[in-house]
């Protein structure tokens, strides 16, 4: 096939689509791309009242896609320039208006569907399982442990060692954890976790509190190489922000405490790393105790958490009933917003023709649209579609008055028409994937809402 893309290009779309429900229209195929498109939550552009930690999530995802190498030949046609390249290619024919597959095409797609599938349980059972989550926590502290021991050693840096010899202790931890969970002993591996959490507050406690009293009496060695530290660890925080993130989904969809304890210690790694950083920033300034006094208040707050598990565990062994409600799911609410603006594209979608809608037929469309059963290649086979019956006739002001309010739609004798600024929003919208593929980073991202209710 011409213009292969790597794993799902939009002309492999096109053919699931069609072997899954064909034959289909040019409308009914480009009806299925915009509720694609308008599913995939991690495109979202970040909002001014976001979180930090959620504004930077949702930049690197619009920046790694971005920086596509060759973009030119990687440019997406409109859904019917796709079409014709698979018919010329052999792959689906035309006829009354009706495309479907040939042979051919039905062999080629088949091929796609079972590759989906086949890429959508490994993403569920080597990154979404315990056991699994455990053993590449541990493949990552131990990559973050070489990286930071080897650098503090290079550079003289005190704070960086010290980072790097917790992050092989974690490696340890790690290692145990996946451990006890293999072989079900998953409150031992709790309980190694607190522990190392504890260890780590006093050590780093101890540390900033003798390195203070060097400063003070000015025999403190400053930090060499203070860009390799600050490099450095901007690399360990993006991989502990990962790591919260992926610790905390995976620990609170399987209620697993000991996940959700390691994802503790990840979000501490966050600050530890960036105070490593302010020391190597206040450093080149010639001031050298700053990184100290910052360690000794993480040294509190990682005492804090540890404590909080602790009592959790303790009630776990208990027996009595774990409230993981303090654990935030990382990102849901950011999963349940982009469904509200999936709905609220749709209805700016059906609009675009200059076609007048009633609120009635908004609504039906909805029910159509977003109907578990409504099949949408790629997100059908890691189950990311909405798969709950929502109540539009319940919600429908929800939705449209945000739309009203920004003026990219009109109310006028009981009909909606979508304004220019409304075409003008659906025509970014569409044009923001003019160069998108599915790489296995955003099989792993989808299928995070699978578990989402």
């Amino acid at each position: 096939m011409e213009n292969k893309k790597p794993i799902l290009g939009y002309d492999r779309f096109l053919v699931m689509a069609l072997l899954k429900e064909g034959p289909l229209t040019l409308d009914e195929l480009e009806d299925k791309t915009m509720l694609f498109l308008s599913l995939i939550w991690y495109q979202q552009l970040p909002e001014k009242d976001q979180p930090l930690m959620e504004k930077l999530f949702f930049t690197l995802s619009h920046l790694r896609s971005e920086i596509e190498d060759e973009r030119a030949a990687k440019k997406v046609g409109g859904t019917e320039v796709e079409c014709e390249k698979l018919i010329e290619n052999g792959y689906v024919k035309l006829e009354e208006g009706l495309y479907s597959l040939t042979h051919d095409g039905k062999e080629e797609a088949g091929k796609f569907v079972q590759n989906m599938e086949k890429k959508a349980s490994m993403v569920r059972n080597e990154f979404f399982k315990p056991a699994a989550t455990a053993r590449n926590t541990t493949v990552l502290d131990a990559f973050l442990a070489v990286m930071k021991l080897g650098s503090g050693l290079i550079s003289g840096s005190v704070g960086l060692t010290a980072d790097g010899t917790d992050a092989t202790m974690d490696t340890v931890s790690a290692f145990m954890v996946w451990l006890g969970i293999k072989y079900h002993r998953e409150t031992l591996s709790t309980l190694l976790v607190i522990f190392g959490l504890f260890f780590a507050s006093i050590s780093i406690g101890y540390d900033s509190i003798t390195h203070l009293i060097s400063a003070f009496y000015g025999t403190m060695d400053p930090m060499g190489m203070p860009y390799l530290v600050i490099a450095v660890e901007g690399i360990a925080i993006l991989a502990a922000v990962f790591l919260f993130y992926y610790q905390r989904y995976v620990g609170k969809i399987n209620s697993n405490l000991t996940l959700i304890s390691q994802s503790v210690d990840s979000k501490n790694h966050i600050f530890i790393g960036l105070s490593v950083i302010a020391g190597a920033v206040f450093t080149l300034q010639g001031i050298y105790f700053v990184d100290a006094l910052i360690a000794l208040f993480i040294s509190v707050g990682i005492f804090k958490d540890a404590t909080d598990l602790l009592r959790e565990a303790i009630s776990a062994s208990k027996g009595e009933e774990e409230d993981y409600s303090q654990y935030k799911l990382p990102l849901e609410e950011c999963w349940e917003e982009n469904k509200i603006m999936a709905f609220q594209n749709w209805i700016l979608y059906i609009l675009w023709s200059n076609e007048r809608k009633t609120r009635q037929e908004i609504v039906s469309s909805l029910k159509k649209a977003f109907d578990p059963d409504n099949y949408v290649p790629v997100l059908a086979e890691l189950r990311a579609t909405c798969r709950e019956v929502h109540d539009f006739d319940g919600i429908f002001e929800d939705l449209v008055n945000p739309l009203k309010e920004e003026k990219l739609l009109i109310l006028e004798e009981k009909t909606y028409i979508l304004t220019d600024s409304g075409s003008k929003y659906l025509h970014e919208f569409m044009g923001n994937f003019d160069y998108y593929d599915i790489h296995m980073s955003d099989t792993i991202l989808l299928a995070m809402a699978e578990d989402v209710k």
